[in-house]
């Protein structure tokens, strides 16, 4: 023990006496133990030659469940024996659960980067680095990294070379060729942009359906404006439109308010509106029964603060103004208050509008707001809304309907559709990357030739730089591990392909066996699911190695969700 470590006491007889201090644990290893539990337990499905996981069934009735996403096979692990250990694992499990609500993709990548990142600051700090310093160097080489993959992301201009791509991509992460083709489709169709909706079907087959326009669930506020009964809808063109937020409640205003527009010229109007009164409705069908105006009453969509921003995009998409209160905002009309549509159409459950006034200044901004909050968003649901409201806003809606043999087999491919349309959107959206973990090879490679060229800098933050770099080599090596390869055999392979050729896109292809130029060979990733897998990567890892303290609660709360 060094010197600095011994404290010298005298006890009662006045001789001296040693007593030795344990040392602090810095990274306390059971805290990488669960890292390690849960990412050994996923790394098993990456790449396009996965073995699977067998997870024992908390019922002995059942049998065992076979899986290949790693994102399930997490959600599996509930507890570890370990408190300290079980920290770590509920870390990773966290993590992965976030790439799958995020990227639908990318969940094993993700952990097998963590994992090695771990390792490697753990033995960093073994050899005296300092924790922080390390979490330093972690956030700069993360930074680098998604300079460079954004940097080197492919987004093709011909839609031949877009839809190979998409095909690719789709053929890497699904294995359901009819689901796969269909969305591949549809992706290529809307852009990276579009919404789409995932529902059952009725048949065992995938259908789709395009929808022109925006729609929105909200019905008509009556019946007695249907113009085909037969088929229970109500349709109107070249109408204008009134939004309020507010109840119609009052038949004089109401009365009031259609002069006006009558007035204004406009023969035909969509009016949007949180409710309407018997007295209200009154009015209204007497107009339209009357000749003088078609009319068209829908009820705004959703309620309180959601109803806000419907009300918001309706705006920027018919060029109308959003009318507060009740009827008599409708009585006292101004020109600007009013927007217009091309076509508009309602039923009993929802109601849409074809070739909107947009206003192109609030249309715009409402895109890049809704951009903004899609990128810092987490949560699964809100991220499915979102999407929704983007492609309204960009005028492009398409319903997956997704069928099965057995209910779980329904459900099953229903929740793989969400997730591959999120991947196929993130990558038309944000361009591709060489495939099976090639690109971050490549960069890793980049980053310790830039370390060795730096005249090889001994200080901590260089050493959390060089961990992210060895770590950034571990999805490609797992892969080769995974198809029966040597892993060390093939990154030796791989690092002398591209020494012989910087400028290509050199990775191992484990279908075949052999290192090919991933992008020529259609070999390719999304670079937004990449990147943000590094993201989370770098923050459990930096987390994980900065945490001092465990505290166990003797009764902690049960998480349904992780």
């Amino acid at each position: 023990m060094p010197q600095s470590q011994r404290r010298h006491l005298r006890d009662s007889t006045g001789r001296r006496r040693r007593r030795f201090i344990r040392p602090s644990v810095i990274f306390h290893p059971n805290l990488l133990d669960g890292i390690n539990l849960i990412a050994d337990a996923v790394k098993p499905t990456l790449g396009p030659l996965p073995r699977v996981v067998g997870i024992e069934s908390m019922t002995r009735d059942r049998p065992p469940e076979v899986l290949d996403d790693a994102a399930t096979i997490a959600r599996r692990i509930i507890q570890i024996a370990d408190p300290t250990a079980d920290v770590g694992a509920m870390m990773m499990r966290h993590a992965l659960w976030r790439m799958h609500e995020t990227c639908g993709d990318g969940s094993a990548t993700m952990a097998t980067i963590a994992q090695a990142l771990a390792q490697q600051a753990a033995k960093a700090m073994a050899a005296g680095a300092h924790p922080a310093l390390l979490r330093t160097g972690i956030e700069q080489g993360v930074a680098q990294v998604c300079t460079a993959l954004r940097a080197g992301a492919v987004r093709p201009m011909s839609g031949r070379r877009s839809r190979e791509l998409l095909a690719a991509l789709a053929r890497s992460v699904c294995h359901d060729p009819e689901l796969r083709d269909v969305l591949v489709e549809i992706v290529d169709i809307l852009g990276a942009d579009g919404a789409i909706q995932v529902v059952n079907n009725d048949a065992r087959r995938v259908d789709r359906e395009y929808i022109e326009g925006a729609m929105w669930d909200s019905p008509w506020l009556t019946t007695g404006f249907a113009t085909d009964a037969a088929q229970s809808i109500a349709r109107i063109s070249d109408a204008a439109v009134i939004l309020l937020d507010g109840k119609l409640d009052s038949a004089v205003n109401v009365l009031e308010g259609l002069k006006r527009l009558y007035d204004l010229g406009h023969r035909s109007v969509l009016i949007i509106a949180g409710d309407l009164s018997d007295e209200a409705k009154t009015v209204l069908i007497q107009a339209k029964l009357s000749g003088v105006m078609r009319i068209l009453p829908v009820k705004a969509p959703g309620f309180d603060a959601k109803r806000a921003v419907a009300l918001q995009d309706l705006a920027a998409l018919t060029g109308a103004r959003v009318l507060f209160g009740d009827a008599a905002a409708f009585a006292s009309l101004a020109p600007e208050d009013v927007g217009s549509v091309r076509r508009a159409w309602a039923t009993a459950r929802q109601f849409g509008i074809i070739g909107g006034k947009r206003d192109p200044i609030a249309l715009r901004n409402s895109i890049a707001s809704v951009r903004r909050k899609i990128d810092d968003t987490l949560n699964l649901d809100e991220i499915a809304e979102l999407r929704l409201r983007l492609g309204r806003l960009c005028g492009g809606l398409a319903i997956v309907r997704v069928g099965g043999a057995t209910s779980k087999i329904q459900e099953s491919r229903r929740d793989e559709a969400v997730r591959l349309s999120r991947t196929l959107q993130m990558a038309a959206g944000r361009g591709y990357v060489a495939g099976g973990g090639a690109a971050l090879f490549k960069i890793a490679q980049t980053l310790l030739n830039d370390a060795e060229r730096s005249n090889g800098r001994a200080d901590d933050i260089a050493f959390g730089v060089r961990c992210l770099a060895r770590a950034l080599e571990s999805p490609l090596m797992t892969i080769a591990g995974n198809a029966g390869f040597e892993a060390t055999e093939v990154a030796d392979q791989v690092r002398a392909a591209l020494r012989a050729d910087p400028h290509a896109h050199h990775g191992f292809d484990a279908r075949s066996g052999r290192v090919v130029d991933m992008m020529a060979a259609g070999i390719v990733d999304s670079a937004e699911v990449i990147e943000r897998a590094v993201r989370v990567a770098g923050s459990l890892a930096a987390t994980a190695i900065t945490t001092d303290a465990v505290v166990h609660h003797r009764k902690p709360a049960l998480a349904t969700n992780p």
